[in-house]
């Protein structure tokens, strides 16, 4: 079986990916990409419970999150984005906005991974966090 993905990739080496080529604004338009995705993962997995924009801001800090150093409205265009796809739920209190994941987007992540015994927490983030 080895042998045959191997021969698989050398054929697909050789006729599709021969004349793809990355200029570096592509490269940083991917990378960007990623790290949004990335972010947003990892905004998704501390939204299990309530939490304001706030928060969610000084728990990456906390965290170490580089992308949000001096672009803390990214965050926010993340939660808005989220919410219009109706993976979140918002409410106000006290003039502070709260977010939290839906039931709906809950239960989505559980069904789809049913066979696997993982955490909401690790559906969203896409690891495994704790091994038996």
């Amino acid at each position: 079986m080895e042998e045959r993905l191997k021969s698989f990739k050398k054929a697909v080496d050789q006729t599709v990916f021969t004349k793809v080529e990355f200029r570096p604004k592509h490269r940083q338009q991917v990378h960007k990409q990623l790290q949004v995705l990335s972010l947003q993962q990892t905004i998704l997995s501390m939204l299990t419970e309530s939490k304001s924009g706030t928060e969610i801001t000084q728990m990456l800090h906390v965290r170490g999150v580089e992308q949000i150093v001096h672009n803390e409205g990214m965050i926010y265009s993340i939660l808005h984005e989220a919410e219009q796809h109706g993976w979140l739920s918002a409410r106000w209190e006290s003039g502070v906005k709260y977010y939290q994941l839906t039931k709906l987007r809950k239960k989505q992540l559980l069904q789809d991974n049913a066979h696997e015994n993982l955490s909401l927490k690790e559906l969203i983030l896409g690891v495994r966090m704790n091994v038996d």
